[in-house]
């Protein structure tokens, strides 16, 4: 099989890494000792020694998602994740403000992490070998990095993302082991209702920072058309990265609330703004704490490593239907598409130093986090629905009112509750900011499209394509996705 080569390049690199390395990189991307150590605090303020609780149901809704994801990247492997699939099912308009939004989301990535590495890294350093470099010039460090494995081939990045991954899961585990093994009393009554602080709300707000420890699971579906036999590759890696770390977040909370135990433990476990960091000093002692602070810091290096790889790919993907400017779709001879590569780099580095400098760089995490959060849980929902509309009205016959309706639908007014925990009660100074920009953002995009629809009509009509599929395993429904422009045929 042969794929249409783009301008600038030969285009994305076909079966460049397995479902096993698909699921790597989107599990950096959801950066398990980072999520652990940073969402645990907030979703225990409410939630206590019912966290774990919170937790699992975060569990179920993500892997709903991934099932609603899976179904539609089976269908079409592709780089465009939610704004092919939404194009499919709603049209251009709906397609595009998915792309757009997405997009918007995903840019937020590089300069969260690359802030967070740069004063992580530089805190860690005074206090355990007494060195003093700039934050700044640490998150240079680990642009410069992420640009060199990045822009050299998925595969590098796949390489790095085992490795990573293997530390973090590693001393988490351990560390989450140690403390059922040191705690007083273990039991599983810290899943029960009545063990949260504040009773269902407090369940709620525990799922609310559960799901936000999900958000990146879905950079498998960006990696479509280099996954091998995309068709089943995609979809598992997806269940795998859910379920796999899932289980490791359920196991994680519930270790943590047993260190703090119920009752006065639960209120203790609310109260502590740093609850993994109390956990690490009490059961293994001050002279090895050290060990979560960097692994959380080679969790944060391994997210932003997969996580510009998702951002990278959705601007690949809109450059070369010309949504943007076409250089986005140059590829290098590995398949990377670094026309995308230098400009997220380059836009990352720009806002990484302006906002830190700004508000500091740990506010630059927490303010470009809540709007990743707040994009993605939007994307999430607009999937779900597109997967309903597309199946009714296109493939009727394997329609399923549980699996393609129940599901969907349940997951999505889930999905209504991390929204809402982000914007109710409205948040302080600078995260106050976030809904307002991504309202202008969608409004803007949504100027943008009319404007096309206007002078370029040319380029709408090619929005969606499912690139490098081969015309004898494309349903006639599916087909009818696929514009002229895009040539398929058999080797």
């Amino acid at each position: 099989m042969e794929m249409s080569k783009t301008s600038g390049g030969p285009g994305l690199r076909s079966g460049a890494i397995t479902a096993v390395g698909a699921s790597a990189i989107a599990m950096a991307f959801m950066g398990p000792a980072t999520s652990v150590n940073f969402n645990t605090a907030p979703g225990a303020a409410q939630a206590g020694y019912g966290l774990p609780l919170g937790t699992l149901l975060a569990l179920v809704v993500c892997l709903s998602l991934a099932f609603t994801i899976g179904s539609f990247a089976r269908r079409m492997p592709t780089a465009g994740f939610a704004y092919t699939f939404n194009t499919a099912a709603f049209g251009r308009a709906g397609g595009f403000l998915s792309g757009w939004t997405l997009t918007f989301a995903y840019l937020a990535v590089g300069p969260m992490l690359f802030a967070a590495l740069g004063s992580f890294t530089h805190d860690w350093l005074i206090a355990n070998v007494s060195i003093d470099i700039p934050w700044w010039l640490l998150s240079l460090a680990a642009i410069a990095l992420v640009f060199s494995i990045g822009s050299r081939g998925l595969e590098r990045s796949a390489v790095t993302a085992v490795v990573l991954l293997t530390i973090e899961v590693t001393v988490i585990l351990a560390l989450s082991i140690t403390i059922l093994v040191n705690a007083h009393h273990v039991s599983l009554s810290a899943f029960s209702p009545s063990s949260s602080l504040h009773g269902i709300t407090g369940i709620r707000f525990g799922m609310l920072w559960g799901v936000l420890m999900f958000v990146g699971f879905e950079m498998a579906a960006t990696l479509g058309e280099e996954t091998r036999d995309p068709r089943r590759g995609v979809p598992r890696a997806l269940y795998v990265a859910v379920g796999g770390i899932g289980v490791l977040y359920v196991f994680a909370s519930f270790a943590a609330a047993t260190g703090f135990g119920p009752g006065a433990g639960s209120r203790a476990f609310a109260a502590n703004p740093a609850p993994w960091t109390s956990l690490a000093d009490s059961n293994w002692g001050s002279s090895l704490a050290w060990i979560l602070t960097l692994t959380v810091i080679c969790s944060q290096f391994a997210n932003s490593v997969a996580g510009s790889n998702g951002a990278v790919r959705m601007l690949y993907s809109l450059g070369r239907e010309r949504l943007l400017p076409r250089q986005l779709a140059r590829t290098g001879a590995s398949g990377s598409p670094i026309g995308a590569w230098i400009f997220f780099i380059a836009l990352s580095t720009g806002i990484t130093l302006a906002l830190g400098f700004a508000m500091g760089p740990l506010n630059v995490y927490s303010w470009m986090g809540t709007l990743l959060g707040l994009g993605i849980c939007l994307i999430y929902i607009s999937v779900n629905v597109a997967l309903m509309c597309w199946l009714w009205r296109n493939d009727r016959r394997s329609f399923s009112w549980w699996k393609h309706g129940l599901i969907p639908v349940a997951s999505s007014l889930l999905l209504t509750q991390p929204i809402w925990g982000q914007i109710h009660p409205y948040p302080a100074y600078p995260i106050s900011l976030v809904p307002p920009i991504l309202v202008v953002w969608v409004v803007g995009g949504v100027g943008y499209f009319l404007y096309l629809r206007a002078r370029a009509p040319e380029v709408l009509a090619g929005m969606g394509r499912a690139w490098g599929e081969e015309a004898a395993t494309v349903s006639p429904a599916e087909a009818e996705l696929l514009p002229p422009a895009v040539e398929l045929r058999s080797a």
